[in-house]
């Protein structure tokens, strides 16, 4: 969280030509590349602003950008684009999932929004910033085939994420749709980010018996060498394995006692027989760390049905 008023952002991460990363609350000194023409800017107002100058480059690259943010309850955290006119085009009108942990997300700024020289400009509803850190990277336009005979445009980073255009789109995110590929069905469990700390009863009905199931599900909060515990209808089942994300990730930074700490949401999975679930209602559970904060979202089971 950075205190109001107007000051020049001290960077401490590197830069390469087409990638930039600064953290707003490390000193330090860095030149920036020549597509950043001024050093970003934070300004005292009733809704906090940050302010950072883009120049496009010759190429039509779109520009991903990444922030690393704390959630505020009840708040928000929205992104504009500002042309040298002074006229903003808001993108994102709340990058916040209303989890109340620290967070991060990606938003593609297509090219033919970007037609010249302008302003990336993050908007607090509070009179601090809850920015952490930024990361923008040139992008170039391309379609990735997610689904069998569907072309979907998608941003792969570096580091190997994949993100679906309505998960960089600036609109609120939404569950994925089901989907059936022969005997396997891919459904959504929950249709919003959600803590579970507290413990929640997620029921889902199966209708005949199963030959395996999949399942998948994104997590925030823990720490790096933490998990969660699955229980299935009141046993545990195990624990989830989760990844550990690319190190060129912006969510990554060393806390005071100098442990490595990662923010954003990390994918986990497990795996499961057909004989473990039920012909009817299961009911499945995440038990979390002693002291944990956790959120989830995105939780996806696959299940293949046996051969009639």
């Amino acid at each position: 969280m950075v205190a109001a008023g107007i000051f020049s952002l001290a960077v401490a991460d590197g830069c390469l030509a087409d990638s930039f990363t600064f953290d707003l609350r490390a000193t330090g000194r860095l030149e920036f590349p020549s597509w950043i023409p001024d050093r970003p800017l934070a300004f005292p107002k009733a809704q906090s602003e940050l302010s950072f100058p883009v120049v496009p480059g010759p190429d039509d690259d779109d520009l991903a950008l990444t922030v690393v943010f704390q959630e505020e309850p009840g708040g928000f955290l929205s992104v504009y684009w500002q042309n040298a006119l002074g006229q903003r085009e808001l993108l994102a009108p709340n990058l916040f999932e209303n989890i109340g942990l620290p967070n991060q997300r990606t938003l593609l700024i297509n090219r033919p929004t970007m037609a010249g020289p302008g302003e990336v400009i993050l908007k607090s509803s509070q009179d601090v910033l809850n920015v952490l850190r930024v990361r923008l990277d040139w992008a170039r336009p391309g379609v990735v085939r997610l689904v069998d005979n569907i072309p979907n445009g998608a941003l792969i980073t570096t580091g190997g994420k994949m993100f679906a255009p309505e998960e960089v789109d600036g609109s609120p995110l939404t569950p994925i749709a089901d989907s059936w590929q022969g005997r396997i069905l891919t459904t959504s469990v929950t249709d919003q980010a959600e803590r579970i700390e507290k413990g929640i009863d997620f029921a889902i009905s199966i209708p005949d018996k199963l030959a395996r199931a999949r399942l998948e599900v994104l997590v925030n909060g823990l720490q790096l060498d933490q998990t969660v515990t699955l229980w299935l209808n009141g046993s545990v089942v195990g624990k989830l394995a989760l990844e550990v994300p690319d190190l060129t990730d912006p969510g990554y930074e060393k806390a005071e006692n100098g442990a490595m700490r990662f923010t954003g949401w990390r994918k986990g999975v497990f795996m499961l027989s057909g004989d473990q679930l039920l012909v009817g209602d299961n009911h499945f559970q995440f038990q979390t760390p002693p002291g944990a904060q956790v959120a989830i979202r995105d939780f996806l089971l696959q299940i293949e049905y046996l051969p009639n």
